[in-house]
């Protein structure tokens, strides 16, 4: 019993450290935002740092790479279109809303459509 007890210890301790590497260290808008209480599958986690990169995991990409990692998320997705996809947004509220614009852009052209910018509460 005990064994089991510390693979779960492992388990949950090695699942909480892979969450942190999908989010880069970016200052989020301070807005209220929806309130969810049941924390809803991510997908795609896409940041903005403050210079402008866009970094998906610990990659830094560009828009063409960015819109291949979106294209195999759809393709994962099997049987479901891009509309079903999910990408959650995490922009630093000082980066240049150019960058944004574009992300949000191509997510648009390529049919995507649940992107969720994220926020942090005040």
């Amino acid at each position: 019993m005990i064994d089991v007890v510390f693979l779960l210890i492992i388990f949950f301790m090695t699942t909480a450290q892979f969450a942190k590497l999908t989010r880069a260290e970016v200052e989020l808008p301070r807005e209220q935002g929806e309130q969810n209480r049941v924390p809803e599958e991510e997908g795609i986690v896409i940041n903005i740092t403050l210079g402008g990169n866009i970094v998906v995991s610990t990659e830094y990409v560009t828009l063409d790479r960015l819109e291949l990692l979106v294209q195999e998320e759809i393709q994962r997705a099997r049987g479901r279109n891009a509309e079903k996809v999910r990408v959650l947004i995490r922009a630093d509220r000082n980066c240049d809303a150019a960058v944004l614009n574009r992300v949000v852009t191509r997510l648009q052209h390529m049919g995507v459509g649940a992107a969720r910018i994220a926020t942090e509460i005040p």
